[in-house]
């Protein structure tokens, strides 16, 4: 059994209480569920991270989360259902926080078009005039892929009536 350490992900002995790479606590008894689900988006194990998402975004809409759901969405190279995943928690939570953090991932061609569109259904849900002017904005852009920009125009028809 591997234990990780949920400061820096390092793999630790199943009977360590300090970390071997960074010298925190293992010790976790002081924390509550939500708290060692937020550890848990930053897992590297893409299953317990998109478990943690998931509990936190889309079941428990939990505010504590907001951080620590922007810091993975922001990671590059991560797995796209992840980043998609953690958008659609944000979404779920509709902090207007994740705002920036969302926009960012709609309008970088370099993502992954899932997460792109995840992003995008994210803003939808947020009462923000910063997210709808974002919408409108990469709705007007050229060499939107097809996809993406069918994504945009539903959201946009479902918010505010398409206009």
């Amino acid at each position: 059994m591997r234990r990780f350490c949920p400061s820096c992900w390092a793999e630790n002995e199943p009977r360590a209480t300090v970390c071997a790479a960074c010298g925190a606590t293992l010790d976790e008894t002081g924390k509550d569920f939500v708290a060692k689900m937020i550890d848990a988006v930053g897992h590297p194990e893409p299953t317990r991270a998109g478990i943690a998402i998931e509990v936190l975004g889309q079941r428990l809409r939990e505010p504590r989360a907001v951080d620590a759901l922007i810091a993975r969405l922001k990671r590059r190279g991560d797995y796209m259902e992840i980043t998609a995943d953690a958008a659609r928690a944000l979404g779920a939570i509709g902090d207007r926080r994740a705002v920036p953090a969302l926009i960012e991932l709609l309008a970088d061609p370099d993502r992954a078009l899932v997460a792109r569109i995840a992003a995008a259904e994210a803003l939808g849900t947020l009462d923000d005039p910063g997210a709808s002017h974002a919408l409108k904005a990469a709705l007007a852009a050229s060499g939107l892929p097809y996809r993406l920009r069918e994504a945009i125009q539903q959201v946009l028809a479902q918010r505010d009536g398409g206009s």
